[in-house]
């Protein structure tokens, strides 16, 4: 999900739901805007030193490593993810700036008494993904099923035996295999774990409880899952040379996952459950 589509989403609240109320005793204190911009700021502008300056050495170390080795991983890898070091720097990113949807859905609230989303506090939305009763539940056993599937079509297609493989390259340099299984397994866990909080949070409960209590849950699901369909077209930019047909296919699969997960959350099913499978989803990719 790109920053500038990030952004949008944010500013769709203050358009959505402007009307005040004095129906709740204290108003929430608003995060403004600029510390969107800044890394680690959302966390700084609250006093929490610690959580911005580690989030702050996450994005901006993350961003530069990724901008230094571009050239190396790009000529030593088939991946249009390549650039893991970019990646994960743009994932604490989006990570970090999630306080800003939460205070503003919290400002929502105090406006609109019966507006209705899942209240998670920072602790439960980081741990979601790691709980077992999040994970041991049908439609997650639905989820690890497909991604097991997906996983077994990749092995019966594969030309050559991981077994193969003797060392990996690692930003600059061949490392051994399980040196690199380590490394890029940690890399690829920390990505699916931003990527599931971030990605169900903005998209299932900051944007489609907003669309739900402005057009009604009907339109509000059906809008909110084309946008969250759209989004992924950004894939495109990530390959040298981009597959449209396969990217408009992965638009549409995205734009279907995304309903069924918002009629879910629709009938009141926990988005802490969410945020695992969408975790699960994206370590089988």
């Amino acid at each position: 999900m790109k920053l500038s589509s990030l952004f949008v989403l944010f500013a769709l609240s203050m358009h959505l739901c402007a009307q005040t109320s004095d129906s709740l005793k204290i108003k929430p204190r608003a995060i403004p805007a600029w510390t969107y911009w800044i890394p680690g700021a959302s966390y700084y502008y609250q006093g929490k030193i610690v959580q911005g300056s580690i989030f702050m050495t996450l994005e901006t170390g993350g961003i530069i490593l990724g901008t230094i080795y571009d050239k190396n991983l790009k000529n030593n890898s088939a991946s249009p993810y390549y650039n893991y070091p970019l990646l994960l720097g743009l994932q604490a990113f989006q990570t970090e700036k999630l306080s800003l949807f939460r205070n503003q859905l919290e400002i929502v609230k105090f406006k609109k008494p019966d507006f209705r989303y899942d209240n998670l506090s920072e602790k439960e939305l980081y741990l979601a993904p790691f709980r077992l009763k999040n994970i041991f539940t049908p439609i997650t056993g639905g989820m690890v099923l497909l991604a097991a599937i997906y996983l077994g079509v990749e092995k019966y297609n594969e030309t050559n035996s991981f077994s193969e493989i003797d060392k990996m390259y690692f930003l600059d340099r061949f490392i051994g295999r399980n040196k690199g299984i380590t490394a890029f397994g940690s890399a690829s866990l920390a990505m699916s774990w931003g990527a599931g909080i971030g990605e169900e949070y903005i998209c299932r409960n900051y944007m489609m409880p907003l669309m739900d209590y402005r057009y009604g849950q009907k339109k509000g699901l059906v809008l909110s899952s084309v946008i969250f369909g759209s989004f992924h077209f950004s894939n495109v930019l990530f390959a040298d040379k981009p597959d449209y047909k396969a990217t408009l296919l992965q638009v549409g699969e995205a734009t279907l996952l995304g309903y069924f997960l918002g009629r879910d959350v629709q009938k009141e099913i926990t988005t802490l459950v969410l945020l695992w499978q969408h975790t699960c989803g994206t370590i089988s990719h």
